[in-house]
C-alpha cells in the first residue's frame, strides 16, 4: 500500500517562509510598543508623584504654625493624621491678639495644605455661652453630627471624632462665662484607625489650647493638661 504525498506547487515554501517572517516581524513590533508604552507610562507616573511613585513630603517642625504649640508634640500629631503629601505648606495668623486681661476679643487660624489643597484647620477664638453645651450644639456640630462626637477631658467641655477634635477653655474672669474656643478640623485624612486619629486630633487640639491660653493672657486656669 503506498501512501499519498500532497504536491508541493512550486513557491510554496517560499510563500509560507514569507508568512512567517511577517508574523514574527508583527510580534516583536507588538512587543516593542509594549515596551514601550509600559515605559512611557512608569515615566508619567514618577513625573507627576502617581502612585506607586507618589513622593511623600516631611512635616518641618520649625515650619508648623506658633499657634500649635509645641513644635515637636504638634509635628507628631500631625503625621499621625495628615496623607502623605510631596509638599506641605503653613499659614499662621492673628488677626485679633487680646493685649491684657481687659480685652474681649482673640482671634486665630493656622491652615494646613498639602500639594495646594487645604488637609486641615484650627481655629481659636473668644466666645461667651451660657451653657457649655451650646458651645457643642452650635459651634463645634456645624462641623460634624453631634452624636460622633465624645467627650475627652479638657477644659470646661471637650469633644472630638476622627475628624474634629475641639476643647471650651476657660480663660477670662472679666464676664461671665468668656472661654477660648479651639476647633480643629481634618479635612484630608491619611489611612488610620479612626480612633487613632482621633487621639492625634486630641493632642493637637490640647497643644493648640495650652499655647492659646497663654498667649492670650487668661488669668483663669485653663483645665488642659497634656
Amino acid at each position: 500500500m503506498t501512501t499519498s504525498k500532497a504536491r508541493e506547487f512550486p513557491g510554496h515554501s517560499k510563500i509560507r517562509k514569507a508568512k512567517k517572517m511577517r508574523l514574527n516581524r508583527k510580534r516583536i513590533l507588538f512587543a516593542s510598543v509594549s515596551v514601550l508604552a509600559l515605559s512611557l507610562t512608569v515615566v508619567l507616573l514618577h513625573s507627576f508623584s502617581l502612585p506607586p511613585f507618589k513622593k511623600k513630603g516631611v512635616i518641618h517642625a520649625e515650619e508648623i504654625c506658633d499657634s500649635l504649640g509645641s513644635a515637636p508634640d504638634a509635628t507628631s500629631s500631625l503625621e499621625g493624621v495628615l496623607p502623605d503629601r510631596a509638599t506641605y505648606s503653613f499659614n499662621d495668623s492673628t488677626p485679633d491678639p487680646r493685649t491684657d486681661e481687659t480685652d474681649i476679643s482673640y482671634l486665630t487660624s493656622c491652615f494646613v495644605t498639602g500639594d495646594g489643597e487645604q488637609l486641615l484647620s484650627v481655629m481659636t477664638e473668644m466666645l461667651e455661652y451660657d451653657q457649655a453645651d451650646d458651645w457643642v450644639q452650635e459651634t463645634v456640630g456645624q462641623f460634624a453630627p453631634r452624636a460622633s462626637l465624645e467627650p475627652f477631658s479638657a477644659g470646661d467641655k471637650a469633644v472630638a471624632s476622627s475628624r474634629v477634635s475641639a476643647v471650651y477653655v476657660p480663660c477670662s474672669s472679666h464676664g461671665e462665662n468668656r472661654h477660648l474656643s479651639v476647633v480643629v478640623r481634618l479635612k484630608k485624612n491619611r489611612e488610620a484607625d479612626p480612633s487613632e486619629l482621633r487621639k492625634n486630633l486630641i493632642a493637637l487640639t490640647k497643644s493648640a489650647a495650652s499655647h492659646a491660653h497663654q498667649a492670650a493672657h487668661c488669668e483663669v486656669p485653663s483645665k488642659v493638661s497634656s
